[in-house]
């Protein structure tokens, strides 16, 4: 039976152990977990039946250990991943590491060279590239339906509720202690740009962005530091805390659930809970008094070579959480609208279908587990669409470039020179 532990229990690392344990109970055991929060650590580690002696406050403590199972889990916040993953490549660990890598391009190509020397393989959790919806849009391409794939036209509308959660009053609100939003939310779409077309390396990057709206200067009058502490705008305000996180949850399903322990740090909490929390705490603060430095805007665009181009958008003013997707060949397209598909041959018409996909990353979840578990098996014949660290280093290294030239107002970046900038890393 294989062994599996685990390091960082949130949602992301959670949903990882629960479809392990809901689809493979019988042929892998998780028998270690860690978090730096006791009360989270306690909870998770009764949940995935881990015995008290085997549930760590630290990753140091985990790995004075040694290696203690076959396969390990990193769910750790951004900032994080690259130090706790060394140890684990010293160890011999195969590992699943939440995206992104890093905000450092430096560290994401020394962690990948230090990978290849220990011999250790690092799944990279881009996983859109295995939910079914993506991966029919990347066989249709591959087949040649709508000829040279020539230009994408892609958009994440990340919603303007999920951006408020995350990348203003949450965890990704400042750069320093994060990454850049687009790094944080669009690592997903940038690795499936380079993917769909056939990892190409990018010749140029240029990319326009910046904190527009979440700003003092935009706060309505009379708009308090906590929305609960007396605004005057709260009842026209399409922020306000209360709305999001008590009255209407805009994820009706899976958010109600999750509020609780990320507001309150309670499982149970109560009504009353919630409510003390958003008195004082991060998620009931004003999202135009705030601290949040990151972009709530940027287009990207990249040149491939031989007539390719990709136009990538982040958004934070969309009413939906959904990915639209525009792809232009020479003999046809694909408008792909969240779950909907629509081939239009040049000359022949249309078809239309329509995919029956979970929610969220859903399919793209199980996927990657079962693709991971697969690697740790040594069961994988065809590995050329597995995320493994070298094949999603060009899209962090898209992103780093990116980055660079909206840093310099839209300048664009030459590939080449920047990556000559890393070769001698170690």
């Amino acid at each position: 039976m294989l062994k599996i532990a685990a390091i960082g229990l949130g949602s992301r690392c959670v949903e990882y152990l629960t479809i392990i344990r809901l689809l493979k109970k019988n042929e892998i055991e998780i028998v270690a977990v860690c978090d730096t929060a006791p009360r989270v650590l306690q909870e998770m580690g009764e949940r995935f039946n881990v015995p008290p002696e085997n549930r760590y406050a630290s990753a140091e403590e985990l790995f004075a250990k040694g290696k203690i199972a076959d396969g390990l889990i990193i769910g750790t916040q951004d900032a994080s991943h690259v130090e706790i993953a060394k140890p684990a490549v010293d160890l011999g660990y195969t590992i699943l590491l939440e995206k992104p890598i890093s905000g450092d391009y430096g560290e994401c190509v020394a962690l990948a060279k230090q990978a290849e020397e220990k011999g250790v393989k690092i799944v990279v959790c881009h996983v859109l590239r295995y939910h079914n919806y993506y991966r029919r849009i990347k066989a249709l391409i591959r087949s040649g339906v709508i000829g040279k794939l020539v230009t994408i036209n892609h958009t994440e509308n990340i919603g303007y509720f999920h951006f408020a959660h995350s990348y203003v009053r949450g965890d990704w609100k400042i750069e320093s202690e994060s990454t850049p939003s687009l790094l944080a939310k669009c690592c997903h779409d940038i690795d499936l740009i380079q993917w769909f077309f056939d990892e190409k390396p990018a010749l140029s990057v240029s990319s326009l962005g910046s904190l527009d709206y979440f700003r003092r200067e935009n706060a309505p009058e009379g708009a308090t530091e906590f929305c609960l502490g007396g605004c005057k705008a709260k009842k026209s305000c399409p922020y306000d805390c209360e709305f999001h996180y008590v009255k209407s949850p805009p994820w009706k399903t899976t958010f109600v659930k999750f509020k609780k322990r990320r507001l309150t740090g309670k499982a149970k909490a109560t009504k009353a809970d919630i409510y003390e929390a958003l008195r004082t705490g991060q998620f009931g603060r004003c999202v135009f008094l705030n601290d949040n430095d990151v972009c709530d805007n940027q287009t990207v665009s990249i040149d491939f070579g031989d007539g390719q181009t990709a136009l990538h958008t982040m958004t934070a003013f969309s009413q939906k959480c959904c990915r639209k997707s525009h792809f232009m060949g020479t003999e046809g397209e694909l408008l792909c609208d969240h779950n909907d598909l629509t081939i239009n041959i040049f000359g022949k018409g249309k078809r239309k279908k329509g995919l029956v996909t979970l929610p969220g990353h859903g399919n793209g979840d199980v996927g990657i587990v079962l693709d991971f578990l697969k690697v740790l098996k040594g069961e994988k014949d065809d590995e050329r669409d597995i995320t493994f660290i070298d094949r999603t280093l060009p899209s962090h290294a898209i992103i780093a470039a990116a980055e660079k030239s909206r840093h310099n107002r839209g300048e664009r970046v030459f590939m080449e020179d920047f990556l000559s900038e890393f070769e001698d890393i170690k």
